[in-house]
């Protein structure tokens, strides 16, 4: 948890505007568990305050992924200098975590840009509060999520379904600040994707760096990276 003597700057620097923030990069570690196996992923983020983010894959082959809010996503391997794009509103990054605390968009964790709206809000504790928000139109899927905060900081995430059932829960920690921004270290997620199963997926930043110029924030793919027709298979 955030050490009481940043819970001070933690409230101001949540307030502030996304200009003061343009953008941050970090290591990524990512395992997941699921069916007895754990699997992990290492790549290296960068993002910026525009949404645009470019994740670096180096093992064991290299490639890149480019996204943005819209839902742009494009694979890059540059050993073949090829290229694989599509456009789904499914791609879309609004909900990575660095973009919403970098776009200053923590005290909802992004929940608005999806329609949701706040319904109630209760006092659960010393610090604590949680905040239910509830879709725009109801219908199959999410139709309630809980976001609790302590010292007005994302701690805790819970969808439900249309029953009232959680389907998933998160879990953000080791909040540490990195000039006049912080950030959760560790993000745990719980899916579950049935009454007997579920899948566990742990993230870990390190190596955090804000502001740096790193010519990665502004990357392009070649113009002239032959476009590919479906999605290449990458090794694992």
């Amino acid at each position: 948890m955030l050490r009481p003597g940043l819970i001070l700057p933690a409230l101001l620097i949540i307030s502030m505007s996304a200009s003061a923030q343009r953008r941050v990069s970090a290591d990524m570690e990512v395992k997941t568990l699921y069916g007895g196996k754990v699997t992990s992923v290492e790549s290296k983020v960068y993002c910026n305050s525009t949404g645009d983010l470019v994740r670096v894959f180096n093992s064991p082959s290299t490639y890149y992924t480019i996204t943005n809010p819209s839902g742009e996503f494009k694979l890059y391997i540059p050993a073949t200098n090829e290229v694989y794009s599509q456009r789904k509103e499914d791609f879309s990054d609004r909900d990575d975590l660095l973009y919403i605390f970098l776009s200053g968009r923590s005290d909802d964790m992004g929940l608005g840009l999806y329609g949701y709206k706040l319904s109630s809000t209760s006092r659960e504790g010393e610090g604590l509060m949680k905040r239910t928000y509830l879709p725009a139109s109801k219908g199959k899927g999410v139709s309630k999520v809980e976001l609790v905060l302590e010292n007005y900081l994302p701690i805790y995430l819970a969808y439900f379904d249309a029953s009232g059932t959680v389907v998933s829960k998160t879990y953000l920690s080791s909040y540490n600040k990195f000039s006049n921004l912080v950030l959760p270290l560790r993000v745990t997620s719980v899916q579950y994707t049935s009454k007997k199963d579920s899948t566990l997926v742990r993230t870990i930043y390190s190596n955090v760096n804000l502001d740096g110029n790193d010519p990665m924030f502004s990357f392009k793919v070649p113009s002239d990276a032959k476009q590919l027709k479906s999605t290449p298979t990458i090794k694992k």
